[in-house]
């Protein structure tokens, strides 16, 4: 029994199928390709694979993640030729690497996400947008209304925010994620907005593209965050955690 890490980008019209179709879309995908993957037991048995954190429907990404357990494989390059053949336009395996026994699941270790946010033609704000949203987020504090299973609550999403660039009519932001501390990025230019007297539909008004998804670690300098498949030292960007 063999698990794999499998890193893919979702790009184009595909952008509007929802995570569960994503889901039967690369159960058939991996049946085309032949791959010897293990099923659970019992009455009713299914593949067995766990996704990252779902995307969002009508975001695109270069980063979202699938761990699958095989009964038996050749290379992981193997497995990722093999779908990549059998693959739609749209989706394609980007990297792919064998998970140890300790490594944990790609849906429970998701610590922080790097997205690029721009705004469509018929959104894009008529003042210097990019000057104000960077003393925006440059403020000590920055409160926002969350919705949540339980209800909605108030948060600083100051502290959630790692890191941010602005340029070239787009912002890049590398932000928490996961389950315990996961802000959205729509969220961030939202409140931005109606801090400016602006109402607005961030669905329909941005363009949000993720680049990257990070799982934590921590060693001699402090905590990290890293690629979900990571092949270098390099790859680590240090970070403070929200308490």
């Amino acid at each position: 029994m063999v698990k794999v890490r499998l890193k893919y980008s979702k790009n184009g019209p595909i952008k509007f199928i929802g995570h569960l179709d994503v889901m039967r879309y690369f159960q058939k995908a991996i049946r085309r390709a032949d791959l010897d993957i293990k099923y659970s037991e019992g009455y009713s048995p299914h593949q067995l694979m766990s996704f990252a954190q779902p995307l969002n429907v009508g975001a695109t990404s270069d980063a979202e993640y699938v761990d699958m357990t095989f009964e038996s494989i050749t290379t992981v390059d193997d497995i990722q030729n093999r779908l990549n053949a059998t693959m739609n336009e749209g989706i394609k395996i980007l990297d792919a690497a064998v998970l140890g026994d300790n490594d944990g699941k790609a849906m429970t270790i998701v610590a922080a996400a790097k997205y690029k946010v721009t705004f469509r033609d018929s959104a894009k704000p008529t003042f210097d947008w990019q000057s104000e949203l960077r003393e925006y987020l440059s403020g000590e504090h920055l409160m926002a209304t969350k919705k949540t299973k339980s209800g909605e609550k108030e948060i600083d999403m100051k502290p959630l925010i790692f890191d941010y660039d602005i340029k070239d009519e787009a912002l890049y932001i590398l932000i928490s994620a996961g389950s315990v501390n996961n802000l959205k990025a729509s969220l961030i230019i939202d409140n931005f907005m109606k801090s400016k007297g602006i109402e607005m539909d961030t669905i329909i008004g941005l363009q949000l593209h993720k680049m990257e998804t990070y799982c934590a670690g921590e060693d001699s300098k402090g905590s990290y965050i890293v690629p979900l498949i990571s092949h270098s030292e390099s790859d680590k960007i240090y970070v403070t955690f929200p308490e």
